[in-house]
């Protein structure tokens, strides 16, 4: 069997029914977010003390699968904390049918819950603390959009960190996360991924051409170029900007700086790559492709896995 295809019907029996991949109810997960604290049938939650110098924290276990991730907490927000345990383990429950190769037993990436403006997190390479933003003592708006938006797409970073020897490029790696974390969101609150994609759309509107695969990249400095052209020249590039003037043209490392410019029109136009492949080859397929690319090192060979797995070229996609 051809091992691409292998891999599509296994993504496509995965993404078949998250749920049921998960085992844990969707509705018992929407409704201890909703409105903590509750139990979710299967996920296991208990407050467990800190390490001497450290933060207390909640452990949340998926009992079948044991996988877990912490809620570190200040001591007097032990049921702050205890109050989206159950939701926080519920969320996560969804992602191991859309990322590869996830561990059964994978630990997540924590959580912080504290009032003190100043606190660092410990920086080791066995855990990533992610602090909540906004977070005033109690459950918001903010802080729940934190637990069902924003850590979907962190977590799906934290895999591909880990199954990915190298860098992905800037385009693959937000796309990416940004398509498998709206679907996680959107099994919790559709309202919220509805209300992430429409601020996609208007973001994409204002730049049609994204120019994907440069995102991340280095590019020359308008005024590196300005000073080394004439007048006639100058003017001709604010009316072109494409336009290229004759060399020979010498810049020094200060003339570099990295193509970062509007980003959240960068991040819809990621996204609008996975959506449409989706749309063009199936859920499985696309699964599959991603599957692959972090499997393989090479940045070179993400256009033509596309053409194998998927039968498409990518290439002006990211141009």
């Amino acid at each position: 069997m051809n091992r691409h295809l292998g891999l599509i019907g296994v993504a496509a029996a995965l993404l078949a029914s998250p749920a049921a991949a998960s085992g844990i109810s969707t509705n018992q997960v929407r409704k201890a977010c909703a409105a903590g604290p509750a139990v979710v049938a299967g996920i296991d939650v208990k407050a467990m003390p800190g390490a001497p110098g450290d933060l207390p924290f909640v452990q949340v276990v998926n009992r079948r699968t044991r996988a877990s991730v912490r809620i570190y907490h200040d001591p007097s927000l032990r049921q702050v904390a205890l109050a989206r345990a159950a939701c926080f383990g519920g969320v996560l429950a969804r992602l191991p049918a859309l990322l590869p190769d996830t561990p059964p037993n994978v630990t997540w990436a924590p959580i912080v819950l504290t009032l003190d403006p100043d606190y660092i997190p410990p920086r080791t390479e066995a855990e990533h603390r992610w602090i909540a933003p906004r977070f005033e003592g109690a459950w918001n708006s903010d802080t729940i959009l934190f637990l069902i938006k924003t850590m979907p797409h962190e977590e799906t970073h934290g895999r591909q960190t880990a199954l990915r020897s190298t860098p992905l490029p800037r385009w693959f790696q937000e796309g990416h996360a940004e398509w498998v974390g709206l679907k996680v969101t959107a099994a919790i609150r559709p309202d919220v991924a509805a209300a992430a994609r429409k601020a996609h759309d208007k973001a994409r509107a204002a730049l049609p051409d994204a120019h994907l695969g440069a995102w991340g990249g280095k590019k020359i400095k308008s005024e590196a170029i300005d000073r080394q052209i004439s007048p006639a020249d100058r003017e001709r590039r604010k009316l072109d900007p494409s336009w290229t003037p004759p060399g020979p043209l010498k810049f020094s490392p200060a003339d570099f700086v990295d193509d970062n410019d509007n980003e959240p029109a960068r991040y819809a136009a990621a996204l609008s790559v996975f959506d449409g492949l989706e749309r063009r080859h199936g859920q499985a397929a696309v699964q599959a492709w991603a599957a692959a690319v972090l499997k393989n090192p090479d940045d070179k060979d993400i256009v033509p896995l596309a053409q194998k797995i998927l039968g498409e070229d990518i290439a002006p996609l990211l141009r």
